[in-house]
């Protein structure tokens, strides 16, 4: 009697390679062949208006490149003429279609009509008042890419031959003062190639002008002339930027009344055109310790100071600013600059330092990041009143490290995290609370007489007691 042959079993490998070709991939969709593809798309456009724009750009960057530029134009006056308000789940797809509408401008209409690209490049950032008007782009998608487009004009402009400056200039003034959303943030240090020196020296003195015709300061009675005053010396350090002319960028630092607020930013310039004593020069002139702008300060300081070749003055300032603020990359590289003898004696005058800062939170975060674990168990058993339980991004983290190898230590972080969320009744954080409590119970075993801390049992006692109304931590507690 003749057998029914079995089905023979299907192999992983074919199995794999079906499911290959039923991926929607570049190369699996173009095996569908030209009129399979396009049938497709011809039924998708029907129900996708986006998608029909963006075949009807794509087929006349084929068929029309020189007629590519006005069917841009005509979508962005579409755009600028819409008044509806754009919720924010249109943003997105929005800025996406802005941005293609952008890389075709400059990819496609700029090889064949340079004219034509600046004039639809220049709309496209002019678009942007109306659009943040009628939408919330707190996502950043839009600025991003009108930013973008701003900094392609500026471009464009360079790529233009036979340009008039004196047009280029004004056009340019005019999208600067009429920016109130930064849309034009990019713009003038993009303008380089496009102002050259001539440019660059006609744009400069219209501002220089315009700062000398502007009325005295009369402090927070005038704000607007002051607004004009910071805009116009904006304007000049951009112009310098864009020149790559530090030595101009510190002519506009000079005409302002708040030059402190520019030093690091002279010495960072100076440094990049190796001029590190002209940098050193301009950092002293930051007397104020209590700065904001000290700290960046500091690191251009040591950094000059060692393109100078005052490697003892680099190597205090490390020192010093590990010291104030317990800088560990400060640390680390005041470390590789010593011998290895010295580093042994620096290492252990560090960690001293460290267990001995004031603020408790910072030294125990320092010293976890060391790492120096039995010293941060130190300090938590020797400095636990002045802990602050409130410091939940401090403290868990440092129990959390320390639960496994210090279960005492970490017990009291754990503790002082609870007992700092129910002595506020901070009901927000009671699920944290309820946590850290849990992680209490889980450490009880590991806890011997010889500590001295009251047992797990006790310490749910008390906290029963005193917190007994809080009905809404004890059920989480439950759970």
């Amino acid at each position: 009697m003749a057998q029914t042959p079995s089905a023979k079993p299907v192999s992983r490998k074919s199995a794999a390679s079906a499911k290959v070709g039923t991926t929607v991939t570049k190369e699996n969709l173009k095996a569908l062949g030209a009129d399979r593809l396009a049938d497709l798309l011809v039924d998708l456009a029907e129900q996708d208006a986006g998608l029909t724009r963006k075949l009807r750009m794509a087929l006349t960057a084929t068929h029309a490149k020189d007629k590519l530029g006005k069917e841009i134009e005509k979508r962005l006056r579409t755009i600028q003429r819409s008044r509806g308000f754009l919720p924010w789940d249109r943003i997105r797809p929005l800025a996406a279609e802005l941005d293609t509408l952008r890389q075709s401008i400059l990819d496609d209409v700029a090889t064949t009509d340079i004219g034509q690209a600046i004039s639809a490049m220049r709309l496209l950032v002019e678009l942007a008042p109306s659009v943040y008007e009628r939408s919330d782009d707190s996502s950043g998608y839009l600025s991003d890419v009108f930013r973008e487009a701003a900094s392609d004009l500026g471009a464009l402009w360079g790529r233009q031959s036979g340009r008039d400056l004196a047009s280029i200039v004004g056009d340019l003034l005019t999208l600067l003062d009429i920016d109130g959303y930064g849309t034009c943030d990019r713009l003038l240090t993009s303008c380089g190639e496009a102002l050259g020196a001539s440019g660059a020296a006609m744009l400069r003195t219209t501002l220089l002008t315009r700062l000398h015709d502007l009325p005295a300061s009369r402090g927070r009675e005038d704000y607007r002339a002051d607004i004009a005053r910071m805009q116009a010396l904006r304007h000049l350090r951009d112009l310098a930027d864009a020149m790559d002319d530090v030595d101009a960028y510190i002519e506009a630092v000079g005409l302002s009344d708040h030059q402190s607020a520019h030093i690091s930013d002279v010495a960072r310039r100076l440094l990049d055109k190796r001029r590190p004593q002209e940098a050193l020069e301009w950092l002293d002139r930051e007397t104020d310790e209590e700065s904001r702008f000290r700290r960046g300060n500091d690191d251009l300081r040591i950094e000059a100071c060692e393109v100078v070749g005052d490697r003892n003055k680099a190597q205090s300032l490390r020192w010093k600013i590990f010291r104030e603020r317990l800088s560990l990359p400060h640390w680390q590289a005041y470390q590789r600059h010593l011998s290895d003898y010295d580093a042994i004696d620096a290492e252990e005058q560090a960690l001293d330092h460290i267990r001995n800062f004031p603020v408790r939170s910072v030294a125990l975060s320092t010293l976890l990041e060391w790492p120096a674990l039995d010293a941060a168990a130190r300090l938590v058993r020797e400095h636990t009143a002045e802990l602050d339980g409130r410091d939940y991004g401090t403290l868990r983290p440092a129990a959390d490290r320390l639960s496994e190898t210090y279960p005492y230590e970490a017990t009291l972080l754990y503790r002082l995290l609870v007992e700092a969320v129910l002595e506020k009744a901070l009901s927000r954080y009671y699920a944290y609370a309820a946590k850290d409590l849990a992680s209490c119970r889980l450490l009880a075993p590991m806890l011997t007489a010889a500590d001295g801390m009251e047992t797990h049992e006790t310490f749910m006692t008390r906290l029963e007691a005193k917190h007994k109304r809080k009905l809404g931590f004890w059920s989480l507690v439950k759970e």
